[in-house]
């Protein structure tokens, strides 16, 4: 019974990975953003000229400086926006930050199971346990990525 529970552990903890995954791909594909207008507005702001490698001699100066150009560039790009695309560039933000956590808190359940699984239930080596967390992990997200070709796929010839 107690190789079972382990069993629906670590079933449990990868779907708690894989399905928000799936989620947030799921509903920033559909995410109304202005892409193009986006790509545009990007083309139409110069570049930060880029830090000097010398200030790599005092990296905390170095690291501010970039620091300041990036806020800079990035406040100089939101300027240039429609509101309303700085309303939804926010809204695709905060929904990305939010599945991120929910998925990564996800992979620490699942990373904590399989130990519980490989480790307590069959005594295996911690090689064979990192295998299966990078190899669990690469179906998630590979799971992810073909189900949301397939359906691209499937819109696209719906279309023609």
């Amino acid at each position: 019974m107690d190789l079972l529970i382990l069993w629906f552990g670590f079933i449990g903890s990868w779907l708690l990975f894989a399905g928000p995954l799936y989620q947030a791909a799921l509903e920033l594909k559909e995410q109304d953003l202005e892409r193009e207008h986006l790509g545009q507005v990007k083309k139409s702001i110069p570049e930060p000229k880029g830090v000097s490698v010398y200030w790599w001699f005092l990296p905390p100066v170095k690291l501010y400086l970039e620091h300041q150009q990036s806020r800079e560039y990035r406040e100089a790009f939101l300027r240039e926006l429609a509101p309303e695309v700085v309303e939804q560039l926010i809204a695709f933000i905060s929904k990305a930050t939010g599945w991120a956590m929910v998925s990564f808190g996800g992979f620490c359940i699942a990373v904590k199971e399989t130990y519980g699984l490989l480790h307590d239930g069959y005594d295996l080596s911690d090689a064979l346990f990192w295998a299966t967390v990078l190899a669990m992990a690469y179906l998630s997200i590979s799971y992810t990525v073909i189900s949301v070709r397939r359906a691209r796929a499937i819109k696209a010839k719906a279309n023609n």
